[in-house]
């Protein structure tokens, strides 16, 4: 070992992680990268100016032969400015970056930029070439030198393991970031825990409520409009099915006989719809409509026992049965409707309606509440900050295995 390489050991030091910043940037500083770039670029922007001046110089040379048909001295004229403006347009375009970070891609665009004019100027080059040769390798060569020298550059940046730090940064940048997550997340966390836990003493609340809406005197007594109702329209429906059945049994002699009638469209309404037609016949004309039938009933050609079932249907359908149902029926559509609007006009079931949909939307906003709280919580144990600290850890121990890191 060399008294320039002991020097150059690496000591023992203890940093406390939070001092891992800082002591990259140090290690960065020490190896005094900014001025090795420096150096390169001063070294670039001469190679750009001896470029630019050997440009010129090929702008103005001779040929060495001027014994040469005009044409293609045309064509070589052509060649040599479409040369030199391609050049010079891309020596111009050359901005060299100061940061060490940015020299690896500055480097890497540098040689495929140069291969692309290569290709583009590769005609041009090679009709130059047998007319002035030594200018125009000149040329060349001085590019040429600006890749090599950012190659030169970039390698002796690797050899001093800016990567490794590099790296270290971006584990250390991962784990700050990760340690703000995670105090944002638990902060979300007990802001959203707090939202269910009132959604869920609000909705307590509501269902008391409603409890107490269920036990008043208000209720029982809309349950009971609710239940006569429900009498009144199974009561209608009892008539009703009686009448179709009745109607059913005198359905073939009312069609025989409703072509000789003039109650034709009065006979199909009640063989439709016989509560209906009862209700729409005020005048009771059923009735003598029914007893005309009877006294016709030899000249339908009805089987017996369909002739003794048709006089038991007129029999009785008399008319102190068919005023009565129509009585009925008026009554109980009367009653259904006045029930009916006393139920829609309750000051306790429109109560009980919005507490109802009150507390269907507090329990949908507590199984939303619920599903966020539950993605945070996933969230935070997706961080592992342990493991996070480690992975910096061992690639600072990669950098310098004689630091010890203090938590």
């Amino acid at each position: 070992m060399g008294f320039l390489d002991f020097l150059k050991a690496k000591s023992s030091e203890t940093i406390g992680f939070t001092e891992i910043d800082s002591w990259l940037d140090k290690q960065v500083a020490d190896k005094h990268l900014e001025q090795k770039v420096a150096r390169a670029k001063g070294f670039v922007l001469n190679k750009i100016i001896e470029a630019h001046k050997l440009l010129n110089e090929l702008e103005k040379a001779g040929l060495m032969n001027e014994n040469i048909p005009i044409k293609a001295k045309q064509i070589m004229d052509g060649h040599r400015k479409a040369y030199i403006q391609r050049l010079k347009r891309f020596l111009d375009e050359i901005e060299m970056p100061e940061d060490f970070s940015q020299i690896g891609f500055f480097a890497a665009k540098f040689s495929e930029d140069l291969t692309k004019l290569s290709a583009e100027t590769q005609k041009n080059y090679l009709v130059l070439k047998e007319f002035m040769e030594a200018e125009i390798i000149k040329v060349a060569k001085t590019i040429k030198a600006i890749e090599e020298e950012l190659s030169r550059l970039q390698a002796e940046i690797e050899n001093e393991g800016i990567e490794a730090i590099k790296d270290a940064k971006l584990k250390l940048r991962q784990y700050h970031d990760d340690l703000k997550k995670k105090a944002m997340l638990e902060e979300e966390k007990l802001n959203q825990g707090n939202e269910v836990d009132s959604l869920r003493e609000r909705k307590v609340k509501m269902q008391t409520r409603l409890d107490d809406l269920h036990q008043t005197n208000e209720y029982n007594e809309f349950k009971d409009l609710l239940e006569n109702k429900k009498k009144y329209e199974e009561q209608l429906k009892a008539i009703e099915t009686e009448l179709k059945v009745i109607f059913a049994h005198l359905n073939r002699p009312l069609r025989k006989y409703k072509h000789a009638s003039l109650q034709e469209k009065l006979i199909d309404k009640y063989l439709l719809d016989p509560m209906g037609a009862l209700e729409e016949d005020a005048s009771f004309t059923l009735i003598e409509v029914l007893d005309r039938m009877k006294q016709e009933l030899g000249n339908l050609e009805l089987k017996e026992n369909q002739l003794e079932k048709t006089v038991e249907m007129i029999d009785k359908l008399n008319k102190d049965f068919i005023m009565n149902k129509k009585l009925d029926i008026d009554k109980l559509k009367e009653l259904n409707k006045e029930t009916a609007s006393r139920i829609n006009t309750s000051v306790i079931a429109l109560n009980i309606a919005e507490t109802d949909t009150l507390l269907r939307g507090l329990s949908e906003k507590i199984i939303q509440a619920e599903q966020s709280l539950e993605e945070i919580s996933k969230a935070l144990e997706g961080i592992n900050l342990d493991y996070l600290k480690q992975k910096v850890k061992e690639k600072i121990n990669e950098i310098n295995p004689k630091v010890t890191i203090k938590d």
